[in-house]
């Protein structure tokens, strides 16, 4: 009698709730759906069994084929997609649409901007913002040469004509030039750097693939798998590494023992002369503006830490497959450095970094075809009308930067093409401004692209000046797979050629 009950209850359960998500979801029943829903997983169902190149695969076909906002479901949730990039910038710049949707709390860090609730995130980045101007970016010129330098002498280990994973070094060089920027400290000189690395990339990926396994979503049923306490140790390994140099910091700067971050110019004037580290500028800001409190310094500190190795490591070293793969572009770009860089004699500063224009366009170009976060979600915390839709609040959009950056309607017939010429000045005139959004864009975007741009610049210029690059991969042949940031399903293979001095 108590199982007849409980099924029962079970039944009536499912049909309220059923006829619930009709209600709420019955202002979407006009918008085209682009998977038939086989099931009650919705697109679930079409993912059952692929890997995550192939998962990739599916949803950037989906949004190809959609022209504007369009519907799908993840079991009985609905999800919009949005294709048109004005559409795309409307939503990512209005007020009502900058709170980021449940599966941002996998990545568990939600007292740092990537991932904190709309109002924490509001007054962090607020009080966040001044840290990257421009002066202080600049300022950071001395630290990416420092460590590209290391970066060039760690290849030079290799053989000449070695065949190297890219991205193992620029992934470290990047992390290098992070921690520098952001603690003030040589990471990799530390022990456990190579197990805070693997822990690093190993944490990513777990989460990345819960956000597209609905089974996972719930913490009672993620608790019981495999995963979770496998994320429970790359999690601890990082924080302890992290938090024990952030510790240290705080300890060196209780005793005034931080010497490389005081401003010696006039805050007013246009340069700092030493560099302005991130943590100095946090402890700084929790002094006087906002206060931050220690559990957000450290989410902050090691978020940017993991943003930063992965936006300039990454785009490094697609940027070398890219070039190995076009040796007339390579050659432009390396003309151009040793024009205005030709060795290391020539000061680098970061107004003089503007002079490598062709080198710019070429690097937009990578992230028109690699944007390091292609995939990203919002949710609405307001009603808004959009597309001649009235959105209720709590509905969720998914956008894929991916697929925005290959329409043929607004990038031309040649849209799947590498060509920096994308990048003129007459072509970018005429073309949707927001078709490119290589950082996200709105309010809440990437707060460090420029960052990323100027770092990835110093790099190239080390790294061209030393070696010609070759690569057996094509562009048509490269495969990517689904996660927080754009990963290839193979390793990033460049051939090193020392150049004859």
């Amino acid at each position: 009698m108590f199982l007849f009950l409980l099924l029962v209850c079970a039944i009536l359960a499912f049909f309220a709730i059923r006829d619930h998500l009709r209600k709420t979801q019955a202002f979407a029943e006009n918008l085209p759906i682009v998977v038939p829903e086989k099931s009650f997983l919705g697109i679930n169902y079409d993912l059952l069994g692929l890997n995550d190149e192939e998962r990739f695969e599916l949803v950037n076909r989906i949004f190809l084929q959609q022209d504007r906002l369009f519907r799908m479901s993840i079991g009985p949730m609905l999800i919009l997609g949005v294709s048109h990039p004005d559409l795309v910038q409307k939503l990512l710049s209005h007020p009502d649409c900058l709170e980021k949707p449940f599966f941002y709390d996998f990545v568990k860090y939600d007292q740092g901007i990537f991932s904190a609730k709309f109002k924490l995130w509001k007054s962090q980045r607020k009080a966040l913002n001044p840290t990257f101007n421009l002066r202080i970016l600049h300022s950071f010129v001395p630290i990416f040469e420092k460590c590209s330098k290391k970066l060039v002498s760690e290849l030079e280990k290799c053989k000449d004509g070695d065949t190297v994973n890219m991205f193992k070094y620029t992934s470290r060089c990047a992390l290098e030039m992070v921690c520098g920027t952001t603690l003030g400290s040589d990471v990799l000189q530390r022990d456990g750097k190579e197990v805070f690395l693997t822990s690093l990339e190993e944490l990513f990926l777990l989460v990345s693939r819960r956000m597209l396994s609905m089974h996972l979503y719930s913490d009672l049923i993620y608790m019981m798998t495999p995963h979770y306490w496998k994320e429970l140790i790359h999690r601890k390994r990082c924080k302890a590494f992290t938090k024990k140099i952030l510790q240290e910091k705080k300890e060196a700067r209780r005793y005034g023992a931080t010497p490389e971050s005081t401003p010696d110019s006039d805050p007013e004037a246009d340069d700092f002369k030493k560099p302005q580290i991130f943590i100095d500028q946090l402890l700084s800001t929790s002094e006087s503006s906002r206060p931050f409190t220690d559990e957000e310094i450290f989410h902050n500190v090691f978020v940017i830490m993991v943003a930063g190795n992965d936006t300039s490591g990454l785009a490094t070293a697609y940027a070398c497959l890219f070039l190995g793969m076009y040796p007339h572009i390579q050659e432009k770009v390396y003309a151009e450095v040793m024009e205005h860089f030709p060795n290391e004699d020539v000061e680098m500063t970061g107004d003089s970094l503007k002079q490598l224009e062709y080198t710019e366009m070429f690097l937009k170009e990578v992230l028109r075809h690699c944007p390091v976060a292609a995939n990203i979600a919002r949710q609405c915390i307001k009603d808004i009308e959009i597309d001649g839709t009235r959105v209720p609040a709590g509905n969720l959009f998914i956008f894929t930067f991916w697929a925005m950056h290959r329409r043929k309607d607004i990038w031309g017939p040649d849209a799947d093409k590498f060509d920096p010429d994308n990048f003129l000045p007459e072509r970018v005139q005429a073309r949707n401004p927001n078709a490119y959004m290589p950082f996200s864009s709105g309010s809440r975007n990437c707060i460090g692209g420029r960052y990323a741009m100027i770092s990835i610049k110093v790099m190239l210029v080390y790294l061209l000046r030393r070696f010609k690059l070759h690569t057996n991969l094509k562009h048509e042949d490269l495969r990517y797979k689904f996660g927080i940031t754009l990963r290839l399903s193979t390793s990033h293979m460049v051939q090193l050629e020392r150049r004859k001095c």
